[in-house]
């Protein structure tokens, strides 16, 4: 277990959870909001050679989001090292059927707990989709400040099923995270 919550366990991904990535990666509602209108394609094969290529840690990798009463896979989360100018970047992504139920936020909060408590970083960065209100509200939620914003374009071999994304930049300070503890 990486952390858990109210109701939420973070773990790291193993195998097991290819299923869940599969629905997950391949859900247009979910996977638009990166640039990936129709889902990333890929196989269940694919996939799980992903979850075996992970790396030692926790960041860098796939974290899976599971529902602590009922055990349900909800979807995934993200930390990664903070980078030369002291800044770690998060990401969240749930399954549909768990929207609307606070869990993004609840997840959120603990990757930015677990940053400011486990790196030196200096910010955590998320860059929510425009388009995305509900990961906008779940950037403030968190004590998350527009910082600017930006527009991640698709390689140029992608062109056929990546969109250029829209984005907003949002940073929680640690110094804002220390004083609202």
């Amino acid at each position: 277990m990486v952390f858990e919550t109210e109701r939420l366990v973070v773990r790291r991904a193993t195998v097991a959870d290819a299923d869940m990535f599969f629905e997950l990666w391949n859900h247009p509602q979910v996977m638009s909001n990166v640039g990936f209108p129709r889902g990333l394609g890929l196989t269940r094969t694919e996939i799980e050679k992903k979850l075996q290529e992970q790396g030692p840690t926790v960041f860098d990798g796939r974290l899976v989001v599971i529902h602590k009463t009922s055990g349900k896979k909800l979807g995934e989360a993200a930390l990664h090292r903070p980078d030369a100018a002291g800044i770690a970047e998060t990401d969240v992504k749930l399954l549909p059927q768990f929207w609307g139920h606070k869990y993004g936020v609840e997840v959120k909060r603990g990757l930015v707990d677990y940053l400011f408590t486990h790196t030196n970083c200096t910010a955590v960065q998320a860059t929510p989709n425009v388009n995305n209100i509900a990961s906008i509200k779940m950037q403030e939620a968190v004590g998350g400040v527009r910082v600017g914003e930006r527009v991640f374009e698709a390689p140029p071999g992608m062109a056929g099923y990546r969109t250029a994304v829209h984005a907003y930049i949002y940073h929680v300070r640690r110094a804002d995270w220390q004083q609202s503890r």
